[in-house]
């Protein structure tokens, strides 16, 4: 809880004067193919109507195992398309004519090609309950 609150802070996303208290439920998202996805639930110590407690998570596939070409194919040949997809959620949320998924924090490091993006879940379909 305390890495979140503290990314959540930094992103402006959660009040100061709140914190992530409880970090529940986490699954793994099976579905596209470019990024491993994680489905969780979070408690914060103040509720409020504009913080959602159903979020979806996007990493990098591990870089070992069954994942490995995965991981070296979007960490080469999509490099980049990480932090626009990121700067797309975290600027346009506001600005586009329709709704998309609530931002709540992303990151890149462009040294290890490691990366997050948070944001509100959104009802997937039958493999995800919300």
């Amino acid at each position: 809880p305390s890495w979140l609150t503290k990314a959540m802070h930094a992103a402006m996303t959660l009040p100061k004067s709140n914190k992530v208290t409880k970090i529940k439920d986490v699954k793994e998202y099976i579905g596209g193919g470019n990024c491993a996805k994680l489905v969780f639930d979070v408690e914060y110590a103040k509720r409020s109507s504009n913080l959602h407690t159903k979020l979806f998570a996007k990493i990098p596939f591990p870089p070992t195992g069954k994942t490995m070409s995965d991981r070296m194919a979007s960490s080469v040949m999509q490099q980049g398309s990480d932090i626009l997809e990121i700067n797309a959620s975290r600027l346009f949320e506001a600005a586009l004519p329709f709704p998309i998924p609530k931002y709540y924090f992303g990151d890149v490091s462009n040294e290890t090609t490691n990366w997050i993006q948070i944001t509100q879940r959104i009802p997937f379909d039958e493999k995800v309950e919300d």
